[in-house]
């Protein structure tokens, strides 16, 4: 899967490896609407997990144009990352179960 990251994303000073690690096993993804203010109107996708110590991290992204025919793969723009809040506290709970 191919990332890339926003200077948002890098507001909280999660490193980019960490918040892979949550994206790739998470396990669970949760689809959340965009906030009505907001300049980018697609859906994000909320991964809630374990960084490889064990922190607990939310992290969102959207789905975004490779701008290449030929390449299928999905590409996922990192928004924004940081340790888990507690309004996403029991989905990261109901995703637990799920990962990988």
């Amino acid at each position: 899967m191919r990332l890339s990251w926003t200077a948002a994303a890098r507001r909280h000073q999660i490193a980019r490896a960490d918040a892979r690690f949550v994206i790739e096993h998470c396990g669970l993804v949760f689809i959340q609407p965009a906030p009505d203010d907001s300049p980018v109107p697609d859906d994000r996708f909320v991964y809630l997990g374990d960084d490889p110590a064990g922190r607990p991290l939310e992290v969102v992204a959207v789905e975004v144009d490779s701008g290449s025919a030929g390449d299928r793969r999905r590409h996922l723009r990192v928004i924004h990352a940081m340790e888990l809040r507690a309004k996403y506290r029991s989905q990261y709970e109901e995703a637990r179960r799920w990962r990988v």
